[in-house]
């Protein structure tokens, strides 16, 4: 099999080569399910799979319609026509429900489902503590979707039931805080909001090295570095051209100072400067 020539990046290429042996499942009548992608993969996965599979056969689901970590579904291409592609979208169980395909949407549903972690009330909690518990844990990265806080105390994992178990027997603190996991209902309703430190700021120009500088507090050359090293991702890919315009709405990536969105460039200031509205991922 051969894959789009710009495509350079070996990781990439394993990972349509992985969707492509899914695809192979799907063909013969059977459902098949990849580990959590991060979002650039899942952008490469949606452009690959749109031209390999019917509308219908495939969803891309992290257990909410905005995730940004997703498992690929490929469904057996016997459902073809049977299910609303936009429904399965937006709502993979209740569109293959109604489509009568029970067995399908308990497959998806067994593969994301949200498990609650809820610390003592003793600190304050973090995406960043979330996280490093789990991999202390010795699972991957791949194995959990998003992690969601609705609070300083408490955080969602989307994972899949067999990694969900795990962890409620297995993950007792977070940080230096006692925590307590159980399995949310499946029904759960989940919003993919994630807590945002704002960033207010003004830069000369929207260029990529003056967006960082501004969002990082450093300087015009020190953002310069950080860009041409490698340091920096722009919409989730690599990005080493400092002139490089950022469009809002937009994520940037930086290495060592965290993840930040972009939310817009809204009008001057009396000296020419224009004014910066953004966020840093907490």
């Amino acid at each position: 099999m051969s894959y789009p020539s710009h495509i350079h990046d070996e990781d990439i290429r394993l990972l349509l080569a992985r969707l492509d042996d899914l695809v192979r499942v799907g063909g013969r009548g059977e459902a098949a399910v990849s580990s959590f992608l991060t979002p650039r993969e899942a952008k490469y996965a949606r452009a690959h799979l749109s031209a390999r599979v019917s509308a219908g056969t495939a969803v891309l689901w992290g257990g909410y319609p905005t995730a940004e970590r997703v498992r690929v579904v490929i469904l057996p291409d016997y459902t073809e026509g049977l299910v609303d592609p936009a429904a399965l979208a937006s709502d993979p169980m209740a569109a293959l429900t109604d489509g009568g395909l029970d067995d399908l949407a308990a497959i998806i549903r067994s593969a994301v489902c949200p498990v609650q972690v809820r610390g003592s009330g003793f600190r304050e909690l973090s995406h960043r503590d979330y996280l490093g518990s789990v991999l202390g844990l010795g699972l991957e990265r791949d194995a959990i979707g998003d992690i969601l806080i609705p609070d300083i105390h408490s955080a969602i994992l989307l994972t899949d039931t067999r990694v969900g178990d795990f962890l409620t027997t297995q993950m007792e603190k977070v940080a230096t805080d006692t925590v307590r996991v159980s399995r949310l209902p499946e029904e759960t309703a989940l919003t993919g909001t994630r807590r945002l430190q704002p960033v207010h700021d003004t830069v000369a120009s929207e260029r990529l090295d003056c967006v960082v500088a501004a969002l990082c507090n450093l300087s015009r050359e020190k953002a310069q570095m950080a860009v041409k090293s490698g340091l920096v991702e722009l919409d989730y890919e690599a990005v080493e051209a400092c002139d490089t315009t950022v469009e809002a709405p937009a994520v940037i990536s930086v290495r060592g100072y965290g993840k930040f969105a972009v939310h817009a460039f809204d009008g001057t200031t009396r000296k020419g400067r224009i004014r910066l509205s953004a966020g840093k991922y907490i």
